[in-house]
């Protein structure tokens, strides 16, 4: 039967196919660059004169930068070929400014599906985004193989700890006491019951602390001060008064 398939996709990187009323999810691989590269139009200056503009790359992504290390005959991505989506061009070399008298300011050379060589800028050639998607495909791959193979081990080790018996007789909880062990500890409970007179927890003491009773003098509170104190205590206060002319606080400034 026929099927009418409906495709969109989300941000969350996951693209949802409905048809026949049911919607069917299927996470993919996504290449994540922050932005694409931006195709701009420069002059094409000969002897002081512009005689036209060509294309040029702006804004491009670190991991879309052609660099010394990449892979001869890599697939590149030349700026003027950018809206292309079937073309194939394969990087030949790179060359830095100076390094070839025919370019000057350095340049690459692509080859096309023809086997045509051509001649481009620094900024003109990027790595095709298709190969970025597929570096991360293999990841994907890589990582996934490493995770089925951890979770083997984890179901390989469970089932030989579920294989393996607890214990030799067959049974289910703690196994007996040997005869001699039992009968040693039965032996420690006697002892510490004669010793501790057959109770639990530390024995009383027999020595009393002696209760020395204090005087109340049958007024609660601070007790009276003697005449003497009561008469410093003035004295004190008086001699405070005669320095301050009776007010209080810091004096005010003169």
């Amino acid at each position: 039967m026929h099927r009418k398939f409906m495709f969109f996709s989300l941000p969350s990187n996951i693209i949802f196919f409905v048809g026949d009323g049911k919607i069917r999810s299927y996470i993919c691989v996504v290449i994540k660059i922050n932005s694409m590269p931006k195709v701009i139009e420069k002059p094409f200056i000969v002897r002081d004169e512009q005689i036209g503009t060509f294309l040029a790359y702006e804004d491009v992504e670190p991991e879309l930068l052609v660099t010394p290390q990449t892979e001869q005959y890599s697939r590149v991505l030349p700026a003027p070929f950018f809206y292309e989506k079937r073309l194939f061009f394969g990087l030949i070399k790179r060359y830095e400014p100076g390094d070839k008298p025919s370019f000057p300011n350095g340049g690459y050379e692509v080859r096309d599906e023809s086997g045509a060589v051509r001649s481009y800028d620094l900024d003109q050639v990027i790595i095709h985004p298709q190969v970025i998607k597929h570096r991360k495909t293999l990841d994907k791959m890589a990582r996934r193989a490493e995770k089925e193979a951890k979770k083997r081990d984890r179901q390989w080790k469970k089932a030989a700890r579920d294989s393996k018996p607890k214990n030799k007789t067959g049974k289910r909880g703690r196994p007996a006491l040997d005869p001699a062990v039992k009968a040693a500890r039965e032996a420690e409970v006697v002892a510490r019951a004669a010793r501790s007179g057959g109770k639990r927890g530390r024995p009383k003491s027999d020595v009393l602390s002696p209760k020395i009773p204090r005087p109340t003098g049958g007024k609660r509170g601070r007790p009276a001060l003697s005449p003497e104190a009561i008469a410093a205590k003035a004295q004190a206060k008086a001699v405070v008064r005669s320095r301050s002319g009776g007010k209080r606080g810091r004096p005010k400034r003169k």
